[in-house]
């Protein structure tokens, strides 16, 4: 299955990380959404998400083992700019949306629409120019924005 995801974060504590080329970022306390697209596959993509390359796997890896069971979505290497924040303690992954067929240029329209905004500039977009992936936006929102998405959520 190809098309869009959303990934639902906490964080619970001020951040400060090295995220690849965009250097030093710092993330405050709350919820974020990170818009992706997997054309090589959602579940393998959201199972690789979930995993963590030391300490223990974000809360969410359960529920997407069985709604994707047949799917592996190893994390072998930090690649994307998720990944860097996804093994940081204070990061909990736990909600994640997705859509076959769904494109993420129009999910990350309707949710910067809907009152979210980019934080911090080209996270997750170093290969386009739209402002970035990562975004402020309280999850409870997003179910109206996105009907026809497959969901789960630990909260």
């Amino acid at each position: 299955m190809k098309g869009a995801y959303l990934l639902g974060l906490c964080i619970e504590g001020h951040l400060a990380l090295r995220i690849g080329r965009l250097g030093c970022q710092v993330f405050a306390p709350g919820e974020y959404l990170y818009v992706g697209s997997a054309w090589g596959g959602i579940g393998a993509r959201l199972l690789r998400h979930a995993r963590r390359r030391a300490g223990p796997d974000h809360p969410l890896l359960p529920l997407l083992e069985a709604r994707f069971p047949d799917h592996r979505g190893e994390k072998r290497a930090l690649f994307w700019h998720i990944d860097h924040l996804l093994e940081a303690a204070p990061v909990r992954l736990v909600a994640a949306w997705w859509q076959a067929g769904a494109r993420e240029e129009a999910w990350l329209k309707r949710l910067l629409k809907a009152g979210a905004r980019p934080h911090p500039p080209g996270f997750g977009a170093s290969d386009r120019r739209d402002g970035g992936h990562l975004l402020r936006f309280p999850h409870r929102r997003v179910t109206g924005l996105f009907p026809g998405a497959g969901s789960v959520s630990v909260r």
